[in-house]
């Protein structure tokens, strides 16, 4: 997996210093991978520059990078189509929720799919959509990308369009991160991006102040629809004087994040940041803590409309509940070790199916 899944090589500083290291995801999968995911492609590398490419927008204007980017670079989200891919369209319309926070960072957005300007021109009008979106019938800029799905056969419909994925891109052309899942129908939330990429904050947070540290937990999103890639977030600030033990001591307990196993959703590794180690001259040891704020973060990958249906509340809520365990101490005392419940619930929204008119749907070639 984790050659489909690239993330942030180098986070600015988020509460603390921070170098985000995305353990390997190691759980099964939800479901077997379709036919039209495999062998998928995710093009350039990180640290790699794109190519340069050329689409026209809805207004038939050609648009380069150049034109596209913001002053510290480029969103580029890569699409199956605006028309009959309701992964994809539901993706689009989730993009553009999220415009204001990526042009936040400096950066220009734009999608791109094989569809015609009049099929997106019907589809962003329907939408309300914000950002730059190119059409590329022809897959000239997908091929140069080289993520053309080539499982689909030519004289398809559907023959042309790419591997879907999206990519950050900074202001020399180089790619920064990129988010590319195995199964077509699985997208990542922008939302997730701006937290897994930039530090954005969470939604709908809860605080629980204990005596020796305070957890605010939280989540990229509140609203999302099935087969989403999601962030939730753990911030977790130490008091005075007080500190928890980082993975990898020993003879004392560490920040252990469980969740809670389901066939719905896959709970992916947390990541946590760096630590310090610091001398106990009490104990005669030098151990790993953290004894300033710090956040953790875990992706979650949610299940398709069938994975969900057993478990969705009646006005379409999600629960997902973990725990939170650590064992801290101060320069004289070590407590007893807690363990605090943690509860997110998210509303699911569905998928977009409708299409656009019969005149401008793409016909079998």
């Amino acid at each position: 997996m984790n050659l489909f899944r690239t993330v942030c090589r180098e986070v600015a500083p988020i509460l603390l210093f921070v170098t985000c290291v995305f353990a390997a995801d190691a759980q099964p999968r939800l479901r077997p991978l379709p036919a039209a995911s495999k062998n998928a492609k995710t093009g350039p590398a990180v640290g790699e520059p794109i190519p340069a490419f050329e689409a026209v927008d809805l207004a038939g204007k050609r648009q380069t990078f150049e034109s596209l980017r913001g002053p510290n670079g480029l969103v580029l989200s890569f699409s199956r189509s605006a028309d009959w891919c309701p992964y994809c369209k539901t993706q689009l319309v989730d993009l553009n929720q999220q415009v204001a926070a990526f042009r936040k960072q400096g950066l220009g957005v734009a999608s791109l799919t094989y569809d015609s300007v009049d099929v997106l021109r019907n589809f962003a009008k329907r939408q309300g959509i914000r950002y730059t979106m190119l059409s590329d019938p022809e897959s000239t800029v997908i091929r140069a990308f080289g993520i053309l799905n080539d499982n689909i056969e030519p004289g398809n419909f559907a023959y042309g369009i790419p591997f879907p994925g999206t990519y950050v891109i900074n202001e020399r052309g180089i790619v920064t991160a990129k988010y590319f899942e195995e199964d077509y129908r699985e997208r990542d939330s922008a939302a997730s991006i701006l937290t897994r990429q930039f530090g954005a904050g969470g939604l709908e947070k809860t605080t629980v102040d204990t005596p020796q540290l305070t957890l605010t937990y939280s989540a990229s999103d509140a609203t999302f629809a099935p087969g989403r890639r999601i962030t939730l977030i753990l911030d977790v600030e130490p008091k005075p004087k007080m500190h928890v033990y980082a993975p990898g001591v020993q003879g004392y307990i560490p920040l252990d994040w469980h969740m809670t196993d389901t066939a719905s959703w896959i709970a992916y590794p947390p990541s946590y940041p760096a630590s310090t180690m610091i001398n106990l001259p009490v104990i005669h040891e030098t151990v790993p803590v953290y004894n300033t704020r710090i956040r953790l973060v875990r992706d979650v990958m949610i299940g398709q409309e069938g994975e969900l249906a057993s478990i969705l509340g009646p006005d379409r809520t999600l629960t997902i509940e973990g725990t939170f365990r650590y064992q801290a101490c101060d320069d004289k005392e070590c407590y007893i070790p807690k363990t605090l419940p943690l509860k997110w619930t998210f509303r699911i929204g569905k998928l977009d199916t409708q299409r656009v008119p019969a005149e401008l749907q793409r016909k079998t070639q």
